[in-house]
């Protein structure tokens, strides 16, 4: 059994459980309000369905469409188990509580049917691990041994069960992990060493959170000694060394890795644990995430602090976030710190909020800080993506992270309509705002008799103007400052009040590599531009170029006006060009075009700027004049009709220009036309980081291509390139392979555009 002395949860706070706080009201409310909707009309016995096929048993209903009809099926199920046991709680809803019963009994029927302790709806999942536990291992990044991260799937289910235990107390839901859990020990019970980092090679979700969890929650040891086999030494190892390896990894296969390490220390209090933990968090909040506080560009973390060429629209995953505020609810607890408050703020109601369509209830894989982007959502009925799935739990668990606690103190982390109950003290908090509309927060104390503690309150990062309080309607003086809590001591009676007004502020939030590429904020929330519908007409096409900012003065902000009446909203007044638009918190925009990230230049630099612009459409035409052929990679149709091909590729959208580029190690080809009789050169057009990036080759049937030379700077952002094709390459033939191909462990670029041209 788990000693007792081994259990050491070494915390600064507690974080009250969500049974204790009720959403009373704002926007959070109206998304938990659209979730608790779509929860309800998602049918348990569909999600069930391969569960059932799988067990031998008849299906009573048809699996869903998208994801749950291939090769990751069945990994909604634990993402939806995990929401209705929140909401459960969060709602005090007897419906979702039917609901957490109906599927952990069906999911007990399956298991017995299985006879080993074995569950899941993974396509030959069963054979999959059998093969694993004898030593037959094919691993790379989303495979293992032909199925599509099945450990990842496994990972969603254990955590269902585990948080129907947790907010429905439903003992079966434990009783049905346990053995799943001895099943799961089974299989790696006789693998060495070298055999398990095979099989973490391929992506395993939070497999040690959740094994950590079930070894408290039983108290038996092989638990925990699983929990630690789920250690992938080439990324954690590093990580504890402080040394950022993050660039080029898929993010959301890492993340919660170090959700798994946060809570080993937990609960072994083994300090490796913890470094890993604060190191990651460090490294990912401060060096490779955007102004909305989400990561990653196609999935993937890029080099730390070079972020000016990693936009697009497949910006920001939101699993990646939902993850991150899971993490930063346990370093809160371990360290008290305001900053680590300040970064959940910024996640929840600029990226997960955001994430959330306001009246369709749909939510987006990524959220897209792409310079005239806009926002994709998932079907609700025909996707089941892996945002899908945590979407499911984000808006169910808005109570999660709001206030903290230990014997003498009280903490507000976040300002949020709420009420909580905290029945150690006899204690009810309410806490009365329309933030994030406004920084006017009312928390009103009721209590039977008088109680000492503390009450802190977080002071925002953002709030310039400070903090100003008043207690029972006196000034109470404080010389905290930003990014810290202000702590008021005092014995509370029934009645009391705490009141603060936080000033909110318009102001520039630059990127870390680029000093004139800036976003604005007021108060908590990322603004952005209104660039018009989606679907522009021919008419308004002009409108599509996304406005840069041109000023001589010191600061942009003189030509940020505010909207009267109408709070974070703004105008430009004769800042943008080619025209002025007005800005809105970015959570707030949906079905519309729109920018987060604005390019700024003086009256000079725009003139130079304009001119290079200018002089690319002239070359544009120059190039087609002589062009013999044109491929767009990302076009369905022309990379059809040039016979497309690749391995390990990614695709992506940025400045509403298509691309495509490769993970680590991957290839794409395209044949394209040539004119023998001639010299031919190959023009590519790529994001200026082309310059220092000596990671792959292009060849010509075989024959490499040497360096190019840039024949044009677009924008300070686009590069077309011009190789020499050697004539022996083309000699006799109408046709050529041209082939990108990435050297051992690095990546091909963003390809925006692909042309021969003669002459």
């Amino acid at each position: 059994m788990l000693s007792t002395n081994q259990v050491n949860v070494n915390r600064k706070l507690k974080e009250f459980d969500l049974n204790s706080i009720r959403i009373t009201g704002g926007p959070l409310k109206h998304a938990m309000e659209l979730n608790k909707e779509y929860l309800l009309k998602l049918e348990p016995d569909r999600l069930l369905s391969r569960f059932r096929e799988y067990a031998g048993l008849q299906p009573k209903a048809a699996n869903y469409e998208g994801w749950e009809a291939q090769g990751i099926s069945g990994h909604t199920l634990g993402h939806y188990l995990s929401a209705v046991a929140m909401m459960a709680v969060a709602t005090d809803d007897e419906r979702f509580n039917q609901r957490v019963n109906y599927i952990v009994d069906e999911l007990d029927i399956c298991q017995e049917a299985h006879g080993t302790g074995y569950i899941s709806g993974i396509p030959r999942g069963k054979e999959i691990f059998e093969e694993v536990k004898a030593g037959d291992i094919r691993s790379q990044g989303f495979d293992l041994n032909g199925g599509w991260v099945p450990l990842y799937s496994i990972h969603k289910l254990f955590a269902g069960l585990r948080d129907a235990f947790k907010y429905t107390a439903n003992k079966k839901a434990l009783q049905v992990e346990t053995k799943l859990g001895l099943w799961l020990n089974d299989v790696f019970e006789n693998l060495n060493d070298q055999q398990i980092q095979e099989v973490l090679k391929c992506e395993y979700g939070g497999m040690s959170e959740v094994l950590a969890d079930i070894a408290e929650d039983t108290g038996d040891e092989c638990f925990w000694k699983l929990s630690q086999l789920f250690h992938h030494k080439e990324l954690l190892d590093s990580l504890e060394a402080e040394n950022d390896v993050l660039a080029g990894r898929h993010a959301n296969t890492q993340i919660p890795k170090i959700i798994g390490a946060a809570r080993q220390y937990e609960i072994s209090n083994n300090e490796s644990y913890r470094r890993i933990s604060e190191f990651f968090w460090k490294q990912v909040v401060h060096h490779h995430s955007y102004v909305i506080g989400g990561n990653s560009m196609n999935e993937h973390f890029g080099e730390p602090d070079k972020l000016t060429d990693r936009l697009g629209a497949n910006t920001c995953e939101t699993c990646n976030s939902y993850n991150m505020l899971k993490l930063t609810r346990h370093l809160i607890q371990w360290n008290a710190l305001a900053e680590q408050g300040d970064f959940y703020e910024r996640v929840l109601y600029n990226h997960i909020l955001a994430s959330q369509h306001p009246q369709e209830g749909t939510v987006t894989y990524f959220v897209s800080l792409d310079m005239g982007g806009h926002k994709v959502y998932n079907s609700q009925f025909n996707d089941f993506t892996c945002c899908v799935g945590t979407g499911m739990e984000n808006h169910s668990s808005y109570g999660n992270g709001i206030y903290y606690y230990n014997d003498q103190s009280l903490v507000v982390n976040q300002y949020i309509p709420s009420k909580l109950n905290w029945s150690e003290k006899g204690v009810i908090i309410h806490q009365e705002t329309t933030y994030p509309d406004k920084g006017s927060i009312k928390l009103l104390v009721e209590s039977s008799d008088p109680k000492q503690f503390s009450l802190s309150v977080r002071y925002p990062y953002w709030a310039e103007k400070g903090v100003y309080v008043k207690v029972n309607g006196e000034p109470y003086t404080h010389d905290s400052t930003p990014s810290s809590f202000i702590t008021i001591d005092r014995v509370w009676e029934n009645g009391d009040t705490v009141e603060l007004e936080i000033p909110m502020t318009v102001r520039v939030e630059s990127m870390n590599d680029n000093p004139n590429r800036i976003a604005f904020m007021n108060g908590p929330l990322v603004l952005a531009g209104d660039l018009g519908p989606i679907k522009q007409d021919e008419s308004a096409k002009e409108l599509l170029f996304t406005p840069v900012l041109v000023t001589d003065e010191s600061t942009v902000l003189n030509r940020i006006v505010p909207v009267s009446d109408n709070n974070h909203h703004f105008d430009m007044n004769k800042l943008g060009y080619p025209r002025d638009v007005r800005l809105f918190p970015f959570y707030q925009l949906h079905d519309r075009s729109t920018s987060v990230y604005w390019d700024v230049f003086t009256e000079e630099e725009w003139k130079e700027a304009e001119l290079s612009y200018k002089a690319s459409v002239e070359k544009e035409r120059e190039l087609q004049l002589r062009t013999v052929d044109f491929v767009q990679p990302g076009e369905m149709q022309p990379e059809r009709d040039h016979e497309f091909e690749g391995e390990h590729v990614g695709y992506g959208i940025q400045s509403n220009r298509k691309y495509r580029d490769t993970w680590p190690s991957g290839h794409f080809s395209f044949t394209l036309k040539v004119q023998s009789h001639q010299q031919n050169h190959l023009v590519v057009m790529y994001t200026k980081e082309i310059e220092t990036m000596k990671s792959f080759d292009i060849t010509i049937d075989g024959v490499k291509l040497e360096n190019g030379q840039v024949e044009l700077v677009e924008l300070n952002t686009f590069v077309q390139v011009k190789y020499e094709i050697p004539n022996q390459a083309t000699a006799g033939k109408e046709k050529v392979r041209v082939t990108f191909r990435a050297r051992d462990g690095q990546k091909v670029p963003k390809v925006f555009a692909i042309r021969v041209v003669k002459g």
